[in-house]
């Protein structure tokens, strides 16, 4: 089964819900586009629950998803605080320490409400009108 996520604006968040078997091209291609959704949106404050993701990337995989997201974020100028959500063999929280190396604010937490707390030490954003989901991959 490829990755997939939907998006949706809940609690003043981009709430991204992930599933499916994660490959590093897909995995980067949609995080890339989660953070376009941010910026679009202005929105700073993103949720990724990635906890029915299965499968494993490879370490080196991982180091890239970290440098390119960190630089990809840097070069849009896209000011965004990123909780990702997952366990164990999907997430190991590396890609975001190296995403936090490289000046982009990212953690790793095994439950959303520790996520939510984290993300919530920012300050409140105005809520939007209307909520965006969209499905991507392939």
């Amino acid at each position: 089964m490829d990755l997939r996520i939907d998006i949706e604006l809940k609690e003043g968040l981009l709430w991204v819900t992930a599933s499916g078997g994660v490959k590093f091209e897909s995995a980067l291609r949609l995080l890339r586009q989660v953070c376009d959704a941010a910026a679009e949106d202005h929105i700073s404050r993103i949720l990724v629950d990635a906890l029915a993701v299965e499968g494993e990337l490879a370490a080196h995989e991982r180091y890239r998803i970290g440098v390119d997201l960190a630089t990809y974020v840097m070069h849009r100028e896209i000011d965004v605080k990123m909780a990702l959500v997952g366990l164990l063999p999907a997430l190991n929280g590396f890609g975001a320490l190296v995403a936090q190396n490289r000046g982009m604010d990212a953690r790793v937490f095994a439950a959303p409400d520790e996520a939510v707390i984290w993300l919530n030490d920012l300050p409140a954003e105005p809520p939007r009108e209307s909520a965006r989901t969209f499905i991507q991959d392939r």
